[in-house]
Formats: structure tokens, C-alpha cells, sequence
């Protein structure tokens, strides 16, 4: 049965349990975003973990990989391109720094991986029912905190998000299944590339 309500996220500032059914209308958000640097020791964003295993296709290269899927509290609460219901982080290998078919990290902010250094806010969020939505924000593309590749070699090229979106479904017994659907631009060399793969797993932590 579909979790019609999102909960087990804690909210940053009271450790409180929130829980959410709505979310703000995607077209209501902003195009610009603001960030503020990481201090000294803060953690990523934590909270419900699943072991995901995403199958699809990366720029006409078929991939099936392992990742991990984190949903947590809302990040940046000083931000103009919407305040997100919660943050959800995809990731899968390290694209920038080990290419690899399928590789992605797909984040609604930098806090999702911690060599970002920043708190800034990159996708849209929307919360339905049980189903968490994020689609990128393509003017903050070119900061490539979310990005994928589609090859191994070491001189793959590395695109970011700046069309489509990503949905989650979560159920009661702890499964997650979801699908990815986005466009990349790698630069005005490599151009723009897709990425489509369902998603499926189960809750570790």
C-alpha cells in the first residue's frame, strides 16, 4: 500500500518528525536560487536510506547499477526558486572524478554530497501522496553539482541536468520504485545527452 503521507524526515532546526502531504505548485517557484557556504564538520543531508538499483539507458549505452537514495529535512530555507518539502539525493558513482555508464548524481541540493561545499538549492521539488518529484533547475545547471555520464573513458563527458524529472513512489513495507527522465548539456563540445532508467529498492537505514 502507497505511503500516502511522507514522514520519518527531521526537520533541521527542532529534530522534530514533519509530516508532509503537499507541496508547492512547481510552476509557483522562482528561477534564481541562493547558497551559503558548508561550516566547518556539518554532515550532508540524512535520513531515510535505500539501497536502489537503477536500470535504463545513458546517451544510447544501456547500464544497470547499484546507488543510493536518501530523502531528509529541507536544507535551505533562505531561497528564491522555492523553499523544497524535503530534500532527496540519487546517487550512483562519482561521474565528475570516475566516469561510468550510468553514473549520476541527481540531488534537489549541493548538501546531498559533500564535496559541494554549499547548501544551494538546484531542483524542484513536489510532494504527491507517497511520490516525491524533482525535476533540475536549469539556471543553476551550470554549477554541475547534479550531473551523469554515459561513458567509462577518462575523457567522458560530464552533463547536467537541465530538463525532465525523476519520481519516487514509497511504500509501507519499505520499497521504493521510480523512473528518470532527464536531458543533459556536457558544453558546447560534448552538446546534450539523455538519461532514462527506472528505479527500484528497499530501505536500509
Amino acid at each position: 500500500m502507497k505511503i500516502s503521507r511522507l514522514v520519518h524526515v527531521v526537520a533541521a532546526a527542532t529534530a522534530t518528525l514533519l509530516l508532509l502531504s503537499a507541496a508547492p505548485a512547481h510552476a509557483a517557484e522562482d528561477r534564481t536560487s541562493t547558497g551559503k557556504a558548508r561550516s566547518a564538520g556539518t554532515l550532508a543531508v540524512t535520513g531515510p536510506t535505500f539501497r536502489v538499483t537503477i536500470s535504463g539507458n545513458a546517451g544510447g549505452t544501456g547500464f544497470t547499477r547499484t546507488g543510493t537514495l536518501v530523502l531528509g529535512p529541507t536544507v535551505t530555507s533562505v531561497t528564491t526558486n522555492g523553499i523544497n518539502p524535503l530534500e532527496v539525493c540519487l546517487s550512483s558513482g562519482f561521474p565528475a572524478g570516475s566516469p561510468q555508464v550510468g553514473a549520476i548524481r541527481f540531488g534537489s541540493n549541493a548538501d546531498c554530497f559533500p564535496s559541494s561545499g554549499t547548501y544551494l538549492d538546484v531542483a524542484y521539488v513536489s510532494v504527491s501522496g507517497g511520490t516525491v518529484h524533482i525535476a533540475p533547475d536549469s539556471a543553476i545547471g551550470a554549477t554541475y553539482i547534479n550531473n551523469f555520464t554515459r561513458s567509462s573513458s577518462i575523457t567522458a563527458c560530464i552533463y547536467t541536468p537541465v530538463s525532465g524529472q525523476a519520481s519516487y513512489t514509497f511504500y509501507t513495507d519499505g520499497s521504493v520504485y521510480g523512473s528518470i527522465s532527464i536531458t543533459g548539456y556536457g558544453g558546447a563540445f560534448c552538446g546534450y545527452s539523455s538519461y532514462t532508467a527506472s528505479v527500484s529498492g528497499y530501505q536500509i537505514a
